[in-house]
């Protein structure tokens, strides 16, 4: 099952780079194999993400950063962010929250995470011409606040009911394979709740009647955690950025990404190259890979401390392990954050975007 999620999408990317090779630049058959490619790379880097969360929680490695969220503002965004998928299936989306504000302490994040698995599958279950519905109320006579998300769909046998958010977890498993996924979401939601301490239910009448899946969370009064800092308003302006990475595609794509906004960018694939370079480019900005050849990036972040002319850079790591101890490691090697491969563009631009203006 898992060699069949993570080549799947490989098939659709190949066959739309070859259009692209082909295709007029703007044409209708460029933007399909665009639309195609982004699809196909959001699915796979999700499959990715999934095995590793439910890696991190089995270990206990999970870590939720947590303040006070509002729930309704926080459904309310997730619903807009997963809109676009149920017009895709033909899924009705009604959406009704609660009257009054809802705060639960919580990693906004995450439970955006949960409330994005139940709607996916509502999205992918109810079925073309289907109703889903999601709701934010708090239950009478207690300090408790509820999700529901239901949908019309396929329903939930009482035989895969008692087994539903068990990892690996699939409802009428065929060859086809036809809804795909892993079968993490819901055991990833089911933890990610507990972490929060609420829990999570479902309930179906059986096949073809529908699903409907409650998510409890203990409210917090407005002053129990501190709120969600304040969106950063600036508009970015063009940062000097040097790009320290190994893998030439990754760097050459990410160079040209940057350049798009901008901002100025110059490109290294070794530490004692990106600490000359640095000497006359005077970079306000450093994306630097951990696992580099010869002088890892731990020990090219102490090199950049230990220079005069270059210990105020802004250092950012990029690595693939992004576990707490690893966060630990770059932030003691000097490293300002710490951003996790596959690269998050959106929040690239937001981090160069919320730093202050330089003056070196």
């Amino acid at each position: 099952m898992l060699s069949h999620e993570l080549r799947n999408p490989l098939a659709p990317i190949r066959n739309s780079l070859f259009v692209l090779e082909r295709a007029a630049p703007g044409s209708e058959q460029a933007s399909r194999a665009n639309a195609v490619i982004k699809r196909q790379v959001e699915h796979l880097a999700g499959l990715v993400d999934d095995l590793l969360d439910i890696t991190r929680i089995s270990r206990g490695k999970i870590r939720l950063e947590r303040r006070r969220a509002e729930l309704n503002d926080l459904v309310r965004r997730t619903v807009d962010d997963h809109r676009s998928l149920f017009e895709e299936n033909g899924v009705r989306l009604d959406c009704k929250l609660g009257p009054e504000p809802v705060f639960v302490n919580a990693d906004p994040t995450r439970l955006a995470q949960v409330v994005g698995n139940l709607l996916g599958n509502a999205a992918k279950f109810a079925g073309h011409g289907g109703l889903a519905q999601v709701s934010v109320s708090t239950e009478p006579g207690t300090r408790r606040a509820t999700i529901l998300v239901a949908d019309s769909g396929a329903g939930i046998t009482k035989e895969t009911l008692a087994r539903l958010f068990e990892p690996f977890m699939q409802g009428e498993s065929t060859l086809d394979r036809s809804k795909g996924g892993l079968g993490l979401g819901l055991a990833l939601a089911r933890e990610l709740v507990r972490l929060h301490g609420g829990e999570i239910r479902a309930h179906s009448d059986g096949a073809g009647r529908g699903a409907e899946f409650t998510v409890s969370l203990p409210q917090t009064e407005t002053d129990d955690a501190p709120g969600e800092p304040a969106a950063a308003n600036r508009i970015a302006t063009g940062r000097r950025v040097l790009i320290i990475e190994d893998n030439v595609d990754a760097a050459s794509s990410l160079r040209e990404v940057l350049e798009l906004d901008a901002h100025q960018v110059a490109v290294t694939h070794d530490g004692p190259a990106a600490l000359a370079m640095a000497s006359d480019f005077h970079p306000e900005v450093v994306l630097c890979d951990i696992g580099l050849p010869g002088m890892n990036g731990y020990e090219v972040a102490r090199a950049f401390r230990a220079d005069e002319a270059l210990k105020r850079t802004f250092l950012v790591a990029l690595s693939g392990y992004a576990l707490p101890e690893d966060l630990q490691h770059t932030a003691e090697a000097g490293f300002e954050r710490h951003l996790a491969k596959p690269l998050g563009l959106q929040a690239l631009q937001d981090l160069l975007s919320s730093l202050p203006d330089s003056d070196w």
